[in-house]
């Protein structure tokens, strides 16, 4: 099989979703594929992801054996945590949404 007729791997299209996203934007990534996005190198990029369990400003999926148990996002995947990350009540981080303040949500298939 061609590597064209393969497709994309789930990362390469978290990857050219993520180059999309614009220096200073709040993401909320949905459950499921929506989560591999926090992995992109965004380069001199700040981008701040979001999570409806209060989560703010994460960063990239934890490595196997550096997890923090207590430190998941929504889809109960380990994160890790970027400087200035918030933690919040999940009701003031659906506060966050209804109020307009995230600028691109990226939903996952059953959303």
């Amino acid at each position: 099989m061609s590597e064209r007729a393969k497709g994309l791997s789930r990362q390469q299209m978290c990857d050219r979703l993520a180059m999309e996203f614009q220096d200073g934007w709040i993401v909320n990534l949905g459950i499921g594929i929506p989560t591999l996005c926090s992995n992109f190198d965004f380069g001199d990029k700040e981008i701040i992801f979001h999570s409806e369990n209060g989560v703010i400003g994460y960063g990239p999926l934890a490595a196997p054996g550096k997890e923090d148990l207590h430190l998941v996002n929504a889809g109960g995947q380990h994160v890790t945590l970027r400087p200035g990350a918030a933690i919040v009540h999940h009701a003031d981080s659906f506060a966050i949404i209804r109020g307009g303040r995230i600028d691109v949500t990226v939903l996952g298939a059953y959303e």
